[in-house]
């Protein structure tokens, strides 16, 4: 890695909707420099290479090659999640993943290894952490005024029809999404259910199906229980079968009142009639969409903090547990991700 007297290069690689996130959040760091972005289609990494002033190129290894990289953002199909950043690492690189760590947990654990072969820093975009909503129903879970938790839920209600897997036709194959709703939406609120949870899983009871008139092989929908060793449970749906986009909620349920998160936001009701709410981040925060949330811009903030390291560390190795729930979910359905 670079030394603190200059700036920090790093390149992008995929050019897609999400990487406008990490090209926003990566122009407000002083200490970073975007050096290139990559991308298989010329037109798009040319497109934000011109926006942000940088060097495009077509193949990552070439860029990686001649740009003296110091990290790399992967923003890819999740099959290639796993081989971009093994060779990246491998190169001598930090790496920084969007969500899932790959299409198959063989893969995302070999991920770990390496980068702890290598000594490289790996980190793992788990940005729904980092709402406000979400900040705050961990801290009044964590401080106890609400007595021990009771159990949690969670529910995603979306709409994803055929134009969505056509515009990138990787996403209706377990092969090379590792699954539909459940990896492609509904990643994110397992993750919170685990980490609100506070505790391993010991047991997932689930079904997968499709129900939906898109033309795909993987699941839009997913329904089942989620047995910690704490003792709680956490029941969740999940479908991209609703007419539109509703907010993604999860309920945690407490000895003495409620929390429930709503996309970004937190509503906390005590049974004695108390409310907390949380506040919203400035939208300075923000990338291109907003359905994102705040937290890309305060993630890659810290990937790129030196103080942060362990807790990139220790994000990276809960991202590996979100991982090996989906694959719970899917061998409890009877749909093992090969």
């Amino acid at each position: 890695m670079s030394d603190s007297a200059h700036q920090i290069r790093v390149g992008i690689i995929g050019c897609g909707i999400i990487s406008t996130n990490h090209l926003v959040a990566l122009s407000k760091l002083p200490s970073v420099q975007l050096a290139a972005v990559c991308d298989i289609i010329p037109e798009r990494a040319e497109r934000a290479a011109s926006e942000y002033g940088c060097a495009a190129y077509t193949d990552y290894e070439d860029m990686i090659r001649k740009e003296h990289l110091d990290a790399v953002h992967i923003c890819l199909p999740h099959y290639l999640h796993c081989p971009v950043t093994l060779y990246a690492l491998r190169n001598g690189l930090d790496v920084l993943c969007e969500k899932p760590m790959h299409s198959d947990l063989s893969g995302a654990e070999e991920m770990v290894r390496t980068a702890e072969q290598t000594g490289r820093k790996l980190g793992i975009v788990f940005q729904n952490r980092y709402n406000p909503g979400s900040l705050l129903a961990k801290e009044m879970i964590e401080e106890g005024s609400l007595g021990y938790l009771k159990g949690l839920s969670g529910t995603v209600m979306w709409h994803r029809d055929q134009s969505y897997y056509d515009a990138g036709s990787w996403r209706g194959f377990y092969r090379t999404a590792g699954g539909g709703v459940v990896v492609n939406q509904a990643i994110h609120t397992l993750d919170l259910l685990r980490w609100l949870a506070h505790s391993d899983v010991s047991d997932v009871k689930a079904s997968v199906s499709h129900h939906g008139e898109t033309n795909v092989e993987v699941e839009d929908t997913a329904e089942g229980i989620i047995r910690f060793e704490s003792g709680i449970s956490a029941l969740f749906f999940f479908s991209v079968n609703n007419c539109s986009d509703d907010n993604i909620t999860v309920t945690a349920y407490c000895e003495k009142g409620s929390i429930r998160i709503q996309g970004t936001k937190c509503l906390v009701k005590y049974k004695d009639g108390t409310i907390v709410e949380s506040q919203p981040n400035p939208d300075k925060f923000y990338g291109a969409k907003k359905i994102y949330g705040p937290g890309h811009s305060i993630q890659i903030a810290k990937f790129y903090d030196p103080d942060c390291r362990e807790e990139i560390r220790n994000m990276t190795m809960e991202s590996l547990k979100t991982q090996r729930l989906m694959d719970q979910v899917f061998r409890a359905a009877g749909k093992p991700i090969q």
